[in-house]
């Protein structure tokens, strides 16, 4: 007997590149900081990276 085996491959797509600036600038952060992270990691980086490097955000007083 012969059977047919469905030989799908399954793409996972790895992390969304962000640009570093766009998200210094949603963020807040200064420019000093975002000339480190563009050194540090370029200027497309995936978010979990920035995040992790970035520094803390800074508190939203109501």
């Amino acid at each position: 007997m012969s059977h047919s085996q469905d030989n799908r491959q399954v793409r996972i797509p790895g992390p969304a590149y962000k640009n570093i600036a766009e998200h210094c600038r949603k963020f807040g952060i200064d420019a000093v900081e975002e000339r480190k992270l563009q050194k540090l990691l370029g200027k497309h980086a995936p978010l979990h990276e920035i995040q992790a490097n970035a520094p803390p955000r800074l508190p939203k007083f109501r």
